[in-house]
């Protein structure tokens, strides 16, 4: 799951430069062909990403090429030797979550020199993307009965008790989580990482968080339901729960077991 520090997709607004460069110094520009990547646009991490760019000599004294220095974000510079007149260079890199986790930039420096140490520079500069992920839904139990607990700890949650005298199951948070009761519409709604983080964030900022989830009967045999709830546990981590149905029945002599059956995501 990822991590709440979650933002939705920004631009960045960047522009491509070349150098302003003297009488005699080679040209280097961007390449520009369909499927390579061009000065603001948007890629999304994980997915390859072509760029390259285009040099020559200069008109005035056709000194040839002798190497190129491309320079990726912070990494080490890469130098390739050249010769003759012209260059054209591509390359295909994938960017991976350690990039950025949600949204960042990347600029690509690009300096070309000749034979007579003239040089130019060109840049590239784009942002990256985490493109939205499907939410994995997946079952869940919260089992009790009497001291025996089980279920609840990674959603952040503790089973109190039974209360009012013993009908309903009284289900709080844990210390450091804050624990948020939907609307049942709202476990439809949230379908991607992208938009669970979103919901998350405008929770945080326009709800009050939940003492306690105290809904589900523990004194019939079967109970259907359609509840929403969610945890943000101290570490960020999200959970979107959709409490669906319990069953409860007596187990002598250690008393009555409940089971809170659900989904999550």
């Amino acid at each position: 799951m990822k991590k709440l520090a979650m933002a939705l997709m920004c631009l960045v607004s960047l522009a491509f430069f070349a150098s302003c460069n003297p009488e005699g110094a080679p040209t280097i520009q961007v390449l520009s062909e369909d499927g390579f990547v061009q000065n603001g646009d948007i890629v999304n991490l994980g997915e390859e990403v072509n760029f390259g760019f285009v040099m020559s000599s200069a008109i005035e004294t056709s000194s040839p090429l002798a190497s190129l220095v491309i320079k990726i974000d912070d990494n080490d510079p890469d130098t390739i030797a050249l010769t003759g007149s012209s260059y054209t260079y591509k390359r295909t890199l994938v960017y991976g979550l350690e990039k950025d986790e949600i949204v960042g930039s990347s600029t690509i420096i690009a300096t070309v020199y000749d034979a007579v140490g003239q040089y130019a520079t060109a840049s590239l500069t784009f942002s990256l993307n985490q493109a939205a992920q499907e939410l994995v839904v997946r079952d869940f139990e919260w089992y009790r009965l009497g001291n025996t607990i089980t279920g609840l700890d990674e959603f952040g949650l503790e089973w109190k008790g039974n209360y009012p005298k013993d009908n309903y199951a009284k289900i709080v948070p844990q210390e450091g989580v804050k624990l948020f009761v939907f609307e049942s519409e709202d476990w439809a709604n949230v379908t991607t990482d992208v938009e669970k983080a979103a919901f998350f964030n405008t929770a945080i900022e326009t709800m009050h968080s939940a003492e306690e989830y105290w809904e589900v009967n523990v004194t019939q045999m079967d109970m259907e339901y359609d509840h929403v709830i969610g945890t943000i546990l101290a570490d960020g981590t999200c959970h979107l729960i959709h409490v669906t149905s319990s069953h409860s029945a007596y187990e002598a002599p250690l008393g009555t077991a409940t089971t809170i059956y659900g989904e999550a995501k």
